[in-house]
Protein backbone atom coordinates (compact mmCIF):
# COMPACT_ATOMS: atom_id res chain seq x y z
CA UNK A 1 0.00 0.00 0.00
CA UNK A 2 1.40 3.30 -0.76
CA UNK A 3 2.43 5.83 1.35
CA UNK A 4 2.49 9.05 -0.73
CA UNK A 5 -0.75 10.98 -1.21
CA UNK A 6 -1.62 13.97 -3.46
CA UNK A 7 -3.92 16.36 -1.61
CA UNK A 8 -4.40 19.20 -3.48
CA UNK A 9 -3.92 20.57 -7.46
CA UNK A 10 -3.67 23.33 -9.28
CA UNK A 11 -3.88 24.15 -13.00
CA UNK A 12 -4.13 27.21 -15.28
CA UNK A 13 -5.58 27.48 -18.88
CA UNK A 14 -4.07 26.09 -21.44
CA UNK A 15 -2.97 28.28 -24.09
CA UNK A 16 -2.28 31.47 -25.98
CA UNK A 17 -1.66 33.47 -22.63
CA UNK A 18 -0.39 36.71 -23.86
CA UNK A 19 -0.80 39.00 -20.98
CA UNK A 20 0.15 36.51 -18.47
CA UNK A 21 4.34 35.95 -17.76
CA UNK A 22 5.04 32.65 -16.26
CA UNK A 23 5.84 33.50 -13.04
CA UNK A 24 1.91 34.76 -13.38
CA UNK A 25 0.97 30.94 -14.44
CA UNK A 26 3.46 29.10 -12.00
CA UNK A 27 2.00 31.77 -8.99
CA UNK A 28 -1.23 30.57 -10.05
CA UNK A 29 -1.38 26.67 -10.16
CA UNK A 30 0.69 26.92 -7.00
CA UNK A 31 -1.51 28.81 -4.86
CA UNK A 32 -4.30 26.85 -6.55
CA UNK A 33 -3.01 23.64 -5.10
CA UNK A 34 -2.27 25.14 -1.60
CA UNK A 35 -5.91 26.50 -1.67
CA UNK A 36 -7.13 23.13 -2.38
CA UNK A 37 -4.83 21.00 -0.03
CA UNK A 38 -5.77 23.27 2.69
CA UNK A 39 -2.65 24.46 3.50
CA UNK A 40 -0.38 27.79 3.61
CA UNK A 41 2.63 27.93 1.41
CA UNK A 42 4.84 27.99 4.83
CA UNK A 43 4.17 24.58 5.11
CA UNK A 44 6.23 23.41 1.96
CA UNK A 45 9.10 22.40 2.54
CA UNK A 46 10.45 21.66 -1.12
CA UNK A 47 9.51 21.87 -4.26
CA UNK A 48 10.69 20.55 -7.63
CA UNK A 49 9.35 22.62 -10.60
CA UNK A 50 9.55 20.72 -14.49
CA UNK A 51 10.71 22.80 -17.04
CA UNK A 52 12.15 22.43 -20.60
CA UNK A 53 13.48 25.94 -21.81
CA UNK A 54 12.61 29.13 -19.79
CA UNK A 55 16.25 29.93 -20.41
CA UNK A 56 15.50 29.71 -24.66
CA UNK A 57 11.72 31.04 -24.22
CA UNK A 58 12.21 34.08 -21.72
CA UNK A 59 16.19 34.14 -21.26
CA UNK A 60 15.85 33.04 -17.62
CA UNK A 61 17.79 31.19 -15.90
CA UNK A 62 17.84 30.23 -11.90
CA UNK A 63 13.80 29.27 -12.15
CA UNK A 64 13.86 27.53 -9.06
CA UNK A 65 15.00 30.49 -7.13
CA UNK A 66 12.71 33.35 -9.30
CA UNK A 67 9.95 30.73 -7.88
CA UNK A 68 11.23 31.13 -3.93
CA UNK A 69 11.27 34.71 -4.55
CA UNK A 70 8.25 35.39 -6.33
CA UNK A 71 5.69 32.79 -5.30
CA UNK A 72 7.43 31.77 -1.73
CA UNK A 73 8.39 35.46 -1.20
CA UNK A 74 11.22 34.81 -0.23
CA UNK A 75 9.71 33.29 2.93
CA UNK A 76 12.21 33.24 5.84
CA UNK A 77 12.03 29.02 6.28
CA UNK A 78 15.61 28.24 5.88
CA UNK A 79 14.92 24.81 4.79
CA UNK A 80 13.12 25.31 1.88
CA UNK A 81 14.57 24.24 -0.94
CA UNK A 82 13.21 24.29 -4.77
CA UNK A 83 15.20 23.18 -7.85
CA UNK A 84 14.10 22.99 -11.45
CA UNK A 85 14.01 19.66 -12.81
CA UNK A 86 14.63 19.28 -17.28
CA UNK A 87 14.00 16.13 -19.04
CA UNK A 88 12.53 17.68 -22.13
CA UNK A 89 8.80 16.90 -22.35
CA UNK A 90 9.23 14.68 -19.62
CA UNK A 91 10.31 17.75 -17.47
CA UNK A 92 7.09 17.46 -15.19
CA UNK A 93 6.81 13.77 -15.28
CA UNK A 94 10.58 13.60 -14.07
CA UNK A 95 9.35 16.59 -10.99
CA UNK A 96 6.72 13.94 -10.10
CA UNK A 97 8.84 11.31 -9.77
CA UNK A 98 11.57 13.53 -7.70
CA UNK A 99 8.79 14.86 -5.07
CA UNK A 100 7.39 11.28 -5.00
CA UNK A 101 11.16 9.85 -4.17
CA UNK A 102 11.65 12.41 -1.87
CA UNK A 103 8.38 11.67 0.23
CA UNK A 104 9.97 8.26 0.60
CA UNK A 105 13.08 9.29 1.63
CA UNK A 106 11.62 11.16 4.30
CA UNK A 107 9.41 8.35 5.60
CA UNK A 108 12.57 6.36 5.78
CA UNK A 109 13.73 9.23 8.46
CA UNK A 110 10.86 9.54 10.33
CA UNK A 111 9.80 12.64 9.10
CA UNK A 112 6.45 13.63 7.25
CA UNK A 113 7.35 15.96 4.94
CA UNK A 114 4.97 18.56 2.38
CA UNK A 115 6.65 19.52 -0.90
CA UNK A 116 4.83 20.98 -4.17
CA UNK A 117 5.69 19.06 -7.60
CA UNK A 118 4.89 21.63 -10.36
CA UNK A 119 5.50 22.05 -14.03
CA UNK A 120 5.31 25.06 -16.25
CA UNK A 121 6.17 26.66 -19.94
CA UNK A 122 5.62 29.78 -21.19
CA UNK A 123 6.11 29.34 -25.36
CA UNK A 124 3.45 31.67 -26.81
CA UNK A 125 5.84 34.48 -26.71
CA UNK A 126 8.16 33.41 -29.29
CA UNK A 127 7.23 32.73 -33.46
CA UNK A 128 6.31 29.12 -34.57
CA UNK A 129 9.66 29.09 -36.39
CA UNK A 130 11.71 29.96 -33.11
CA UNK A 131 9.46 27.66 -30.95
CA UNK A 132 10.35 24.79 -33.20
CA UNK A 133 13.80 25.60 -33.23
CA UNK A 134 14.22 25.18 -29.59
CA UNK A 135 12.01 22.34 -29.59
CA UNK A 136 14.45 20.55 -31.91
CA UNK A 137 16.53 20.41 -29.17
CA UNK A 138 15.20 17.90 -27.76
CA UNK A 139 16.13 15.44 -30.26
CA UNK A 140 19.28 14.64 -31.60
CA UNK A 141 21.70 15.77 -35.17
CA UNK A 142 18.37 15.03 -36.73
CA UNK A 143 17.03 18.37 -36.53
CA UNK A 144 20.14 19.40 -38.56
CA UNK A 145 18.78 17.72 -41.72
CA UNK A 146 15.43 18.96 -41.17
CA UNK A 147 13.64 16.44 -38.82
CA UNK A 148 12.01 18.59 -35.97
CA UNK A 149 9.77 16.60 -34.00
CA UNK A 150 6.81 16.60 -36.77
CA UNK A 151 8.94 14.75 -39.01
CA UNK A 152 10.32 12.53 -36.31
CA UNK A 153 6.82 11.31 -35.56
CA UNK A 154 5.66 11.25 -39.44
CA UNK A 155 8.36 8.85 -39.94
CA UNK A 156 7.15 6.58 -37.24
CA UNK A 157 3.65 6.70 -38.62
CA UNK A 158 4.67 6.24 -41.70
CA UNK A 159 6.77 3.13 -40.54
CA UNK A 160 3.58 1.69 -38.90
CA UNK A 161 1.52 2.15 -41.53
CA UNK A 162 3.65 0.24 -43.50
CA UNK A 163 4.37 -2.74 -41.53
CA UNK A 164 0.25 -2.68 -40.59
CA UNK A 165 -2.80 -2.91 -42.09
CA UNK A 166 -3.70 0.48 -40.40
CA UNK A 167 -4.97 3.22 -42.27
CA UNK A 168 -4.28 6.89 -41.48
CA UNK A 169 -8.23 7.20 -40.66
CA UNK A 170 -7.20 4.74 -37.60
CA UNK A 171 -4.92 7.70 -36.38
CA UNK A 172 -7.59 10.79 -37.16
CA UNK A 173 -9.87 9.06 -34.96
CA UNK A 174 -8.00 9.21 -31.91
CA UNK A 175 -7.78 13.26 -32.52
CA UNK A 176 -11.62 13.08 -32.98
CA UNK A 177 -11.71 11.50 -29.73
CA UNK A 178 -9.66 13.66 -27.43
CA UNK A 179 -11.27 16.95 -28.82
CA UNK A 180 -14.80 15.72 -27.67
CA UNK A 181 -13.58 14.88 -24.49
CA UNK A 182 -11.66 18.65 -24.56
CA UNK A 183 -15.36 19.73 -25.46
CA UNK A 184 -16.03 19.49 -21.92
CA UNK A 185 -13.15 20.73 -20.31
CA UNK A 186 -12.83 24.29 -19.92
CA UNK A 187 -9.25 24.50 -19.30
CA UNK A 188 -8.04 23.18 -22.02
CA UNK A 189 -6.24 25.11 -25.33
CA UNK A 190 -8.99 23.67 -28.15
CA UNK A 191 -12.22 22.99 -26.19
CA UNK A 192 -14.00 21.70 -29.52
CA UNK A 193 -14.81 18.73 -30.75
CA UNK A 194 -13.80 18.23 -34.46
CA UNK A 195 -15.34 15.87 -37.32
CA UNK A 196 -13.59 12.99 -38.76
CA UNK A 197 -13.12 14.71 -42.26
CA UNK A 198 -12.13 17.93 -40.79
CA UNK A 199 -8.69 16.20 -39.35
CA UNK A 200 -8.86 13.73 -42.49
CA UNK A 201 -8.98 17.24 -44.49
CA UNK A 202 -7.04 19.25 -42.76
CA UNK A 203 -3.48 20.50 -44.05
CA UNK A 204 -0.20 17.94 -44.07
CA UNK A 205 2.74 19.57 -41.93
CA UNK A 206 5.18 16.68 -42.55
CA UNK A 207 3.61 13.39 -43.92
CA UNK A 208 1.81 11.54 -43.17
CA UNK A 209 1.39 13.63 -40.17
CA UNK A 210 -1.42 16.10 -40.58
CA UNK A 211 -2.11 19.42 -38.12
CA UNK A 212 -5.21 17.98 -36.75
CA UNK A 213 -2.60 15.47 -35.77
CA UNK A 214 -0.20 17.93 -34.13
CA UNK A 215 -0.38 19.35 -30.70
CA UNK A 216 -0.02 23.07 -30.31
CA UNK A 217 2.25 25.26 -29.20
CA UNK A 218 0.84 26.55 -25.52
CA UNK A 219 1.52 28.34 -22.16
CA UNK A 220 0.07 27.05 -19.33
CA UNK A 221 1.16 25.63 -15.74
CA UNK A 222 -0.08 22.95 -13.24
CA UNK A 223 1.04 21.62 -9.69
CA UNK A 224 0.46 19.37 -6.96
CA UNK A 225 0.74 18.92 -3.56
CA UNK A 226 2.41 15.96 -2.26
CA UNK A 227 2.93 14.26 1.32
CA UNK A 228 2.37 10.79 2.96
CA UNK A 229 -0.55 8.96 3.91
CA UNK A 230 -0.57 9.70 7.38
CA UNK A 231 -0.15 13.48 7.27
CA UNK A 232 -2.88 14.01 4.68
CA UNK A 233 -5.21 11.58 6.97
CA UNK A 234 -4.19 13.97 9.86
CA UNK A 235 -5.43 16.68 7.56
CA UNK A 236 -8.44 15.76 6.89
CA UNK A 237 -7.29 16.02 3.08
CA UNK A 238 -9.62 14.88 0.17
CA UNK A 239 -6.55 12.59 -0.85
CA UNK A 240 -5.57 10.37 -3.49
CA UNK A 241 -2.75 7.53 -3.34
CA UNK A 242 0.78 8.07 -5.30
CA UNK A 243 1.89 4.20 -5.60
CA UNK A 244 4.27 4.73 -7.96
CA UNK A 245 6.55 6.92 -10.15
CA UNK A 246 9.16 5.05 -12.33
CA UNK A 247 11.51 6.97 -15.02
CA UNK A 248 13.56 5.32 -17.75
CA UNK A 249 15.65 6.97 -20.14
CA UNK A 250 16.52 5.32 -24.75
CA UNK A 251 18.39 6.89 -27.02
CA UNK A 252 17.96 10.75 -28.05
CA UNK A 253 18.49 9.97 -31.74
CA UNK A 254 15.65 7.89 -33.32
CA UNK A 255 17.78 6.84 -35.78
CA UNK A 256 19.66 4.65 -32.97
CA UNK A 257 16.74 2.75 -32.16
CA UNK A 258 16.15 -1.09 -33.03
CA UNK A 259 13.27 -0.46 -33.18
CA UNK A 260 11.37 3.04 -34.25
CA UNK A 261 7.73 1.86 -33.12
CA UNK A 262 8.92 1.14 -29.88
CA UNK A 263 9.72 3.64 -26.90
CA UNK A 264 11.79 1.46 -24.65
CA UNK A 265 11.69 3.87 -22.13
CA UNK A 266 8.14 3.56 -22.16
CA UNK A 267 8.01 0.25 -21.89
CA UNK A 268 10.59 -0.14 -19.11
CA UNK A 269 8.71 2.61 -16.91
CA UNK A 270 5.65 0.63 -17.63
CA UNK A 271 7.38 -2.82 -16.41
CA UNK A 272 8.72 -1.02 -13.63
CA UNK A 273 5.42 0.41 -12.06
CA UNK A 274 3.53 -3.06 -13.30
CA UNK A 275 6.19 -5.00 -11.04
CA UNK A 276 6.35 -3.08 -8.00
CA UNK A 277 2.72 -2.55 -7.44
CA UNK A 278 1.29 -6.12 -8.77
CA UNK A 279 -0.91 -3.68 -11.49
CA UNK A 280 -1.61 -5.32 -14.82
CA UNK A 281 -2.97 -2.96 -17.84
CA UNK A 282 -5.99 -4.51 -17.94
CA UNK A 283 -6.54 -3.10 -13.90
CA UNK A 284 -6.50 0.48 -15.09
CA UNK A 285 -9.80 2.73 -15.31
CA UNK A 286 -8.32 6.17 -16.57
CA UNK A 287 -4.94 7.20 -18.45
CA UNK A 288 -3.20 10.58 -19.59
CA UNK A 289 -0.74 9.28 -21.63
CA UNK A 290 1.64 11.41 -23.91
CA UNK A 291 -0.36 12.36 -27.20
CA UNK A 292 2.05 15.02 -28.57
CA UNK A 293 0.73 13.23 -32.35
CA UNK A 294 -2.38 10.84 -32.73
CA UNK A 295 0.44 8.27 -33.55
CA UNK A 296 1.74 8.91 -30.38
CA UNK A 297 -1.32 7.79 -28.29
CA UNK A 298 -0.89 4.70 -30.72
CA UNK A 299 2.42 3.68 -29.82
CA UNK A 300 1.87 4.59 -26.18
CA UNK A 301 -1.24 2.42 -25.64
CA UNK A 302 1.11 -0.71 -27.05
CA UNK A 303 4.15 0.00 -25.50
CA UNK A 304 1.61 0.30 -21.93
CA UNK A 305 0.57 -3.01 -22.78
CA UNK A 306 -3.23 -2.39 -23.28
CA UNK A 307 -2.79 -3.84 -27.12
CA UNK A 308 -0.29 -6.79 -28.70
CA UNK A 309 2.78 -4.55 -30.74
CA UNK A 310 1.27 -3.69 -33.93
CA UNK A 311 -2.33 -4.24 -33.04
CA UNK A 312 -3.49 -1.37 -31.55
CA UNK A 313 -4.70 0.50 -34.68
CA UNK A 314 -7.70 -2.93 -34.97
CA UNK A 315 -8.82 -1.84 -31.01
CA UNK A 316 -8.60 2.14 -31.90
CA UNK A 317 -10.62 1.45 -34.77
CA UNK A 318 -13.16 -1.16 -33.14
CA UNK A 319 -13.04 1.15 -30.08
CA UNK A 320 -13.60 4.66 -32.16
CA UNK A 321 -15.12 4.07 -35.43
CA UNK A 322 -18.63 5.20 -34.03
CA UNK A 323 -16.95 7.77 -31.31
CA UNK A 324 -18.18 11.15 -33.35
CA UNK A 325 -22.18 9.81 -32.29
CA UNK A 326 -21.11 8.77 -28.59
CA UNK A 327 -20.87 11.05 -25.62
CA UNK A 328 -17.69 12.43 -24.12
CA UNK A 329 -15.48 10.34 -22.48
CA UNK A 330 -15.37 7.54 -24.70
CA UNK A 331 -13.00 4.46 -23.86
CA UNK A 332 -11.38 2.06 -25.39
CA UNK A 333 -12.14 -1.69 -25.38
CA UNK A 334 -9.59 -3.92 -23.98
CA UNK A 335 -8.79 -7.79 -25.69
CA UNK A 336 -10.18 -8.66 -22.31
CA UNK A 337 -13.13 -7.11 -22.51
CA UNK A 338 -12.47 -4.30 -20.00
CA UNK A 339 -12.39 -0.49 -21.24
CA UNK A 340 -9.61 1.72 -19.94
CA UNK A 341 -11.01 6.04 -20.56
CA UNK A 342 -7.52 7.55 -22.33
CA UNK A 343 -7.00 11.25 -22.64
CA UNK A 344 -10.39 12.69 -20.69
CA UNK A 345 -8.29 15.94 -20.49
CA UNK A 346 -8.27 16.55 -24.31
CA UNK A 347 -4.36 14.66 -24.03
CA UNK A 348 -1.88 17.03 -25.32
CA UNK A 349 -3.94 17.19 -28.73
CA UNK A 350 -6.66 19.27 -27.26
CA UNK A 351 -5.94 19.98 -23.68
CA UNK A 352 -2.84 21.50 -24.92
CA UNK A 353 1.14 20.97 -24.36
CA UNK A 354 2.66 23.69 -22.57
CA UNK A 355 5.50 20.99 -22.34
CA UNK A 356 7.31 21.39 -18.89
CA UNK A 357 3.54 21.48 -17.31
CA UNK A 358 2.25 18.66 -19.27
CA UNK A 359 3.21 15.23 -16.53
CA UNK A 360 1.96 17.82 -13.72
CA UNK A 361 -1.26 18.58 -15.80
CA UNK A 362 -1.66 14.78 -16.39
CA UNK A 363 -1.48 13.92 -12.82
CA UNK A 364 -4.33 16.74 -11.99
CA UNK A 365 -6.68 14.93 -14.20
CA UNK A 366 -5.71 11.52 -12.63
CA UNK A 367 -6.37 12.96 -9.45
CA UNK A 368 -9.48 14.96 -9.77
CA UNK A 369 -11.18 11.81 -12.16
CA UNK A 370 -10.22 9.49 -8.90
CA UNK A 371 -11.89 12.42 -5.88
CA UNK A 372 -14.69 12.86 -8.69
CA UNK A 373 -14.13 16.61 -9.04
CA UNK A 374 -14.39 15.83 -12.80
CA UNK A 375 -18.02 17.38 -14.83
CA UNK A 376 -18.49 16.38 -18.02
CA UNK A 377 -16.47 13.56 -18.95
CA UNK A 378 -16.22 12.11 -15.73
CA UNK A 379 -15.03 8.72 -15.47
CA UNK A 380 -17.86 7.14 -12.95
CA UNK A 381 -16.29 4.73 -10.12
CA UNK A 382 -13.03 4.80 -11.55
CA UNK A 383 -10.51 3.36 -8.75
CA UNK A 384 -6.69 2.56 -10.37
CA UNK A 385 -5.24 5.61 -12.88
CA UNK A 386 -1.96 6.02 -14.98
CA UNK A 387 0.07 8.87 -16.63
CA UNK A 388 2.35 8.33 -18.88
CA UNK A 389 4.56 11.27 -19.73
CA UNK A 390 7.52 11.51 -22.25
CA UNK A 391 10.50 13.51 -23.86
CA UNK A 392 11.72 14.00 -27.28
CA UNK A 393 10.01 11.21 -29.17
CA UNK A 394 11.32 8.97 -26.88
CA UNK A 395 14.54 9.56 -24.95
CA UNK A 396 13.03 9.71 -21.66
CA UNK A 397 9.43 8.40 -20.46
CA UNK A 398 7.68 8.79 -16.96
CA UNK A 399 4.69 6.22 -15.96
CA UNK A 400 2.81 6.81 -12.64
CA UNK A 401 -0.03 4.92 -10.73
CA UNK A 402 -2.54 6.38 -8.80
CA UNK A 403 -5.42 4.50 -6.77
CA UNK A 404 -8.40 6.00 -4.78
CA UNK A 405 -7.47 5.14 -0.87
Amino acid sequence: MSQVAIIGTGHTQFGELWHQSWVDLVEKAGLEALEDAGIRKKRIQKFFMGNMSLGMFEGQEHSASKVFSEIFNGQSNSSLLGRRIEGACASGGLALEASFNDILAGIQRGEDRILMAGGFEKMTDKTTEETTRILAGASDIDKEVGFTFPALYGMMKDRYLHETDAREEDFDLIAVKNHKNAAHNPKAQYSFEVSLDKVKNSFGVAEPTKLLNASGIADGAAAVILTTREMAEDLGADYILLEEVVGRNDTVGLFERRDPLTLESTKKAAEGVYESTEVKPEDIDIAEVHDCFSIAEALALEDLGFYPKKEGWKWIRKSLSDCEDKDAPVPYQLPGGEKVWVNSSGGLKAKGHPVGATGIAQAVEITDQLRGRIEGREVSGAEVGLSHNVGGSGGTAVVSLYKKP
